[in-house]
């Protein structure tokens, strides 16, 4: 399943950091599940192209301290 995250980590424009990953958790209480039991969690990264497709980024670490924000991704 796709997740929208929002992380807290800074960036340089001063926004929110934020990533469309996609887990194997099946639900958010999955997901937050596997943050709670690891300190990382291999996420794979999506990008939204120009043409409004996703386009695989490869994986990812994902450090549970700086997730702020979750929910489900769904395409606009």
């Amino acid at each position: 399943m796709k997740f929208h995250i929002t992380l807290n980590v800074p960036t340089r424009n001063g926004m929110s950091h934020q990533i469309i990953g996609e887990h194997e958790a099946r639900s958010l209480k999955e997901f937050k599940d596997a943050l709670q039991n690891e300190d990382f969690i291999i996420v794979e990264e999506w990008q939204i192209e120009t043409n409004g497709k996703l386009k695989t980024a490869g994986n990812l670490l994902l450090n549970h301290q700086h997730v702020g924000k979750v929910r489900i991704y769904e395409p606009k």
